[in-house]
Formats: structure tokens, C-alpha cells, sequence
């Protein structure tokens, strides 16, 4: 993914990286997801940590679109509404998309 973020910034997408946890099993924070993406070749977006997520902690990490995977999801800023969305990892059943393909997809909800 962070082959093509700047792509994505151009087409006006603002990119969150959330990070569940991190490779010693311990809660994601924001300094933890930062070190995770720059060591990935991200130079852009916001990171998060799910072990910092309010008002409850893990809520990503214990949400449907989540369970025993990541995921890719485009919301839409104006009322919140979640577009689209793809999950990626280890189990099976997961799209496991590249980033040209996220990025394909964002210019497909966009009318590009």
C-alpha cells in the first residue's frame, strides 16, 4: 500500500493506518503504528492504535470487519458511511488486495 499512497492522496482519500497490534502481541498505539508504517515505506497518513481506541479500547481489533485479519475500509466523510470495504491476511477467505487494487477500487467509488 504505501507504493501507491501518495496515488491515493492525489485522489483526494486521506489514509488512517491502524494498527491492532504489534509483532510482540501487545495493543496497537499511535507511536507503535508510526514505527510499523515507516519501516513499511509509509511517509503519509494518520496512524492509530487500537489500544488507544475511545471510549473502549480494541474496538477494531473486535469488530466484524476485523476478525483475525485486516482490513481496507473507504468511508466517506460527509455522513460517515463505510463504501466499501476488503479484508487481507493469513486466514482464508480474505481478497488480500495490492494496493493497485485499493487504489482501483477508490477511483471506481469515485466515478474515475
Amino acid at each position: 500500500m504505501a507504493q501507491v499512497e501518495e496515488q491515493i492522496i492525489a485522489e483526494g482519500v486521506e489514509l488512517i493506518w491502524l494498527l491492532e497490534e504489534d509483532s510482540a502481541f501487545r495493543a496497537g498505539t499511535a507511536q507503535s503504528c508510526r514505527t510499523f508504517m515507516n519501516q513499511r515505506g509509509s511517509n503519509n497518513g494518520w496512524c492509530v492504535g487500537d489500544g488507544e481506541t475511545m471510549p473502549t479500547a480494541g474496538v477494531f481489533d473486535n469488530s466484524s470487519f476485523s476478525i483475525a485479519r485486516g482490513f481496507d475500509m473507504v468511508v466517506r466523510r460527509s455522513d460517515m458511511r463505510i463504501l466499501w470495504t476488503s479484508s487481507h491476511g493469513t486466514p482464508a477467505g480474505n481478497e488480500n488486495l495490492t494496493g493497485q487494487e485499493v487504489l482501483d477500487q477508490i477511483r471506481t467509488l469515485l466515478g474515475r
